[in-house]
């Protein structure tokens, strides 16, 4: 597990929390299944750059924050 994918996988985990999603909402949502979810937030595993655009747009986030924790201005 790298540093970028466990940091990835908290800032993940805290975007779908703060919209009240559980990991199995979330995965319903975006066609994946609660394991690969739950690896991402493990930072286990490390979506597509696809699965991430898809990600970061359900949960209303920029994909630059949750790769690097920065918004875009």
């Amino acid at each position: 597990m790298t540093m970028q994918a466990k940091l990835f996988g908290k800032r993940l985990m805290r975007a779908r929390k703060n919209r009240q999603l559980t990991q199995v909402q979330l995965a319903e949502r975006i066609g994946a299944s609660t394991t690969t979810i739950s690896r991402y937030e493990n930072g286990l595993s490390f979506p597509s750059k696809r699965r991430l655009s898809e990600i970061a747009h359900f949960l209303g986030v920029k994909v630059d924050w949750l790769l690097t924790g920065f918004k875009e201005d």
